[in-house]
């Protein structure tokens, strides 16, 4: 696919926060249960002034139409364990498993391959009516979910992260239950989770270069100001006490 490499920054692995996505355990929760899907490739447009979050596009190989981001988000976030369905040509955006999800369908393949091969048609039609109706509302902006990631992280990291790792391995390993320390961990995880939306929070509303530069100028202006004012004080001040000196030089 051709795009302008001027004006869009590639997401792809080996990104570190694409890496991340691979890699975290917890996001089996997102990918296999809420069907949350990450594309393998997007661009984000580095000349926009916008926020992160609305300068994000999620290009389509089949068609090469650049798709917002906030098409996939909110309401419309989850739901896609099959993939994202391009609006334009109806078809599969590639996206990246995480490879704790993989070895879980791996195991379980005998279970889900012929649901997911009966299923898959008719949930593509379900994906064509949901990207219909999100097309009809204005896109989400930046700022109108500032406080939700601050949920999204608590709720949405933070306990599916405490579940995981005190809950899972308890079953997967055959331990006896520790209720102390799982109740003693879970604040520590649900702390981790507030950090991680405060971060989410900060990230999505960076701007870009262009806002960037504006406000380096604009603090370039102030600085300038600043300093020619300063400079025009100092001037002053030193002609003042000149014409100081040569008066008390003429009185003597």
């Amino acid at each position: 696919m051709q795009y302008d490499k001027n004006r869009f920054k590639v997401w792809a692995l080996p990104h570190p926060l694409i890496l991340f996505w691979v890699l975290f355990p917890a996001l089996i929760v997102n990918e296999l249960i809420f069907g949350q899907r990450q594309p393998k490739v997007s661009l984000v447009d580095e000349k926009s002034d916008k926020p992160f979050m609305e300068r994000t596009y999620v290009p389509c190989p089949h068609c090469e139409t650049l798709n917002d981001g906030r098409l996939w988000s909110r309401r419309n976030a989850f739901g896609h364990w099959f993939g994202l369905v391009c609006p334009s040509c109806h078809q599969i955006i590639p996206c990246l498993w995480n490879i704790f999800s993989l070895a879980i369908l791996a195991i379980t393949f005998p279970l889900w391959y012929f649901p997911v091969r009966f299923f898959r048609h008719r949930w593509i039609e379900i994906e064509k009516k949901r990207l219909a109706k999100v097309l009809e509302r204005p896109l989400i902006q930046a700022k109108s979910i500032n406080w939700l990631w601050l949920l999204i992280g608590v709720f949405g990291w933070g306990v599916p992260t405490w579940v995981l790792f005190e809950v899972g391995l308890v079953l997967y390993n055959g331990e006896e239950w520790d209720l102390k320390m799982m109740l003693v961990s879970l604040p520590i995880w649900l702390v981790a989770g507030f950090a991680w939306g405060l971060w989410m929070r900060f990230y999505v509303n960076r701007k870009g270069k262009k806002a960037n530069r504006h406000e380096s100028d604009r603090r370039s202006r102030f600085g300038g100001f600043v300093w020619s004012s300063w400079e025009r004080f100092y001037t002053n001040r030193k002609a003042e006490k000149a014409d100081g000196h040569e008066s008390d030089r003429r009185s003597h």
